[in-house]
């Protein structure tokens, strides 16, 4: 990361940090405690359901793989998606260490050009499911307010979706500005040595995802419906979590919350640890449904928890890849050095067996 990206994350940490010892303070530790006691057993549950989630997205990425490749073990790349997660959870730069991290790894096994695009694929699959998913949820949160102040019918409920729609192709009228962004970028001195030095590369890369998506229609197809599959767990996962916390919980409200906090991960990916942010996230949304704050801080609590124990597990992945490949250096440098030492031996062999 350039200097200016450092300043951002050390600053918007820092203020994470602060909102977070906000809320706590406001909520009370002690109650925070006794909602994450009341969870008691169902924390395992919700352990079991994320660990479902996550066995899921490897099982999507190794779809997405390429059949040219050597085949993976699943439990590899689940490792390797664990390693990942936490790394995108625990660092500044977010999923751009993260990801990076998976492809230097899964490259490890496989040529790179099919690690880069499987791990690509899987994530462009994955954030138009979720795209989709927060979709939704925004479209039941206008209907749901107004209904809840008399004012939709079924075309009420019509002219929203038709509202959203519009918002929608604003948005992706709007996103055209990016293309024109690459465009200045591929013109520029920079770009252009860039592209001289790694244009062959990204064609390759770039080829890859267009072939996965022209000619494997039924693996993109089964890849999207596990990606849904996995959404609907996450949201099962803030359901469970509410109905233990605040004893009162519905479906909408689980659903909106999920939404809310999907888009706070993706606006808020560079700060360590999502801190303070998705507690501020749940907090404003709950209270926005007429739940207390301490509620929603406890449910965020939670929430990190369970990402905490996962994050944990990941960790102790990196370190255990770390330790087998540099044994693995070890074992190749002595056996270089063994090859090397035999011409050796044998001259002085040689010349003590002539004198």
């Amino acid at each position: 990361m350039n200097r200016t990206s450092r300043y951002v994350s050390f600053f918007a940490a820092v203020a994470g940090i602060a909102l977070l010892g906000y809320l706590l303070r406001r909520a009370g530790v002690g109650t925070v405690v006794q909602a994450i006691r009341l969870l008691g057993t169902g924390f395992l549950a919700l352990l079991f359901l994320s660990g479902i989630r996550q066995c899921l997205r490897a099982i999507a990425w190794r779809c997405c793989v390429d059949p040219g490749a050597p085949p993976q073990r699943l439990l590899d790349l689940f490792a390797l998606r664990l390693m990942g997660e936490s790394v995108t959870d625990l660092s500044p730069a977010g999923p751009i260490l993260g990801e990076t991290l998976r492809v230097w790894a899964v490259s490890k096994s496989i040529p790179s050009r099919f690690g880069v695009t499987s791990v690509v694929v899987e994530d462009l699959i994955y954030s138009f499911g979720t795209a989709s998913f927060v979709l939704a949820g925004f479209l039941i949160l206008l209907v749901s307010t107004a209904r809840s102040h008399h004012l939709v019918e079924l075309g009420g409920a019509i002219a929203f979706l038709a509202l959203a729609t519009i918002i929608l192709a604003i948005v992706v009228q709007r996103s055209h500005l990016l293309g024109n962004l690459f465009l200045r970028l591929r013109n520029s001195a920079r770009g252009q040595a860039l592209l001289a030095r790694y244009g062959q590369t990204l064609r390759v890369w770039e080829a890859g995802i267009r072939e996965f998506f022209r000619s494997r229609r039924r693996a993109f197809l089964g890849v999207l419906l596990i990606e849904i599959v996995v959404n609907l767990i996450s949201f099962g996962e803030t359901y469970l979590i509410l109905k233990s916390a605040t004893a009162h919980a519905s479906f909408l409200n689980a659903y909106l919350v999920e939404s809310v906090n999907r888009c706070a991960q993706l606006v808020a990916s560079f700060v360590p640890f999502g801190l303070g942010v998705d507690e501020g996230t749940t907090t404003a949304t709950l209270q926005s449904l007429g739940r207390s704050l301490s509620e929603g801080v406890s449910v965020a609590a939670i929430r990190k928890i369970r990402s905490l124990f996962w994050d944990f597990v990941g960790l102790g992945v990196v370190a255990h890849f770390m330790i087998a490949r540099r044994a693995e250096q070890r074992r190749t440098l002595l056996a270089l050095n063994q090859s090397d030492g035999i011409p050796q031996t044998l001259k002085v062999a040689t010349a003590e067996r002539i004198s």
